[in-house]
């Protein structure tokens, strides 16, 4: 009677271990993902960047402003609502770039560039700023790249 159930039990190991094992074979039916529409007027998200992409050549490259080295052209300036930019020239010949949220609930960032390279900020959501106020009102959404000469990312 004991070898009948031990005989009993190993086949019913062989025979789930089977049916996990053609489970994990089998590729599991996906649902369909339901997609939602994008409201009016508001753009597409572009694919993210990661180091090694280039900026200007992508789709990102609609949303980025060059605000370092030189002097921040009237159009970056235009996007930096909410923010003011503090530069610190460093003794190995990089550039600090600060840029200091004037809302407290806004992240600081600093960004480091290397002669050679730009700093970019990125802003997708022109919408979500009161330029009339100089707040930014959708907080952590915005950012800087930085690239080399060629628009390659750092």
């Amino acid at each position: 009677m004991k070898n009948v159930i031990i005989a009993v039990l190993v086949v019913a190991v062989v025979v789930e271990g089977y049916f996990l094992w053609k489970k994990k074979m089998t590729p599991a039916a996906v649902a369909p993902t339901q997609m939602t529409a994008r409201p009016s007027g508001m753009p597409a998200r572009p694919p993210l960047l990661s180091k090694g992409d280039n900026l200007l050549t992508s789709a990102m490259a609609q949303y980025a402003y060059k605000i370092a080295p030189g002097d921040i052209p009237a159009a970056s300036q235009k996007v930096l609502t909410g923010f003011s930019v503090k530069t610190t020239a460093l003794p190995d010949g990089s550039t600090q770039i600060d840029l200091v949220p004037k809302d407290s609930d806004d992240q600081f960032q600093s960004y480091v560039i290397k002669i050679g390279e730009s700093l970019y900020f990125i802003e997708m959501t022109p919408a979500d700023d009161k330029q009339d106020q100089d707040k930014d009102l959708n907080y952590r959404d915005d950012y800087g790249i930085i690239t080399d000469a060629q628009g390659v990312m750092q």
